[in-house]
């Protein structure tokens, strides 16, 4: 009689269990692929990209600066729910360990210039409109 065995053995032992998990993660590698390259591909397709949470007072203050500045930024908002997800995903965009911590994020010429606090901070040093002209905008 045969024993099949589900579940992995420290000999190194191959299972069922093991194999189709396998394929699972293999399955949730390629869509993590497609997802972080539409994300990626929306912040190098765009001049400046804001990711902000709908509603946020934040979020609308930047928008309503670059907007001041004559930037009309590509505005992407997530509900409150999804914002953990989004900064997870928001974080392999960059090439360096890290990301944006905190919504909005704002990507100025398809590099992270910060939150809310490095854009104003930015902008009152005189650097934000030096650094928008420099990306294209």
């Amino acid at each position: 009689m045969s024993h099949r065995n589900f579940f992995p053995t420290s000999s190194g032992g191959s299972s069922a269990a093991a194999t189709s998990g396998s394929s699972r993660s293999t399955s949730n590698q390629s869509t993590r692929k497609v997802r972080k390259t539409r994300i990626a591909k929306m912040v190098a397709d765009n001049v400046v990209v804001i990711v902000a949470v709908h509603g946020c007072f934040m979020c609308v203050t930047v928008n309503s600066l670059m907007q001041r500045l004559g930037v009309n930024p590509k505005m992407v908002e997530v509900e409150e729910e999804e914002k953990t997800a989004t900064l997870v995903k928001l974080s392999k965009i960059e090439d360096r360990i890290g990301g944006p911590w905190e919504l909005p994020a704002v990507y100025v010429g398809g590099k992270l210039l910060g939150g809310v606090d490095k854009v104003i901070e930015a902008h009152l040093k005189g650097e934000l409109v030096p650094m928008l002209r420099a990306a294209g905008v």
